[in-house]
């Protein structure tokens, strides 16, 4: 990869990372409803300079539910289309 972005935007490293986060899940013995069905990967940073964190370092909810507002959207879309039933409700 050139970039982080590339690497971002690759589906097989989407599909890394869920798979490790499932690992992580079935090590810890999490129930089926707490396993992530999708993800995301972004490039840049949390950071207090692009409004997502407080100067203590803390998340903007608020904030970061508006700036990955396109991105859970995406998610669901993508999720919907090979299962019905995950289909978002609000």
């Amino acid at each position: 990869y050139e970039d982080l972005g590339q690497l971002c935007s690759d589906p097989r490293a989407r599909a890394a990372v869920l798979a490790d986060m499932d690992a992580v899940g079935s090590e810890a013995e999490l129930r089926g409803f707490e396993f992530a069905k999708a993800v995301t990967l972004v490039p840049e940073p949390f950071a207090v300079e692009n409004g997502l964190l407080t100067p203590t370092f803390k998340i903007k909810r608020p904030q970061a539910k508006a700036y990955f507002a396109k991105a859970i959207s995406d998610m669901y879309a993508e999720l919907s289309a090979s299962d019905p039933s995950l289909r978002k409700t609000s």
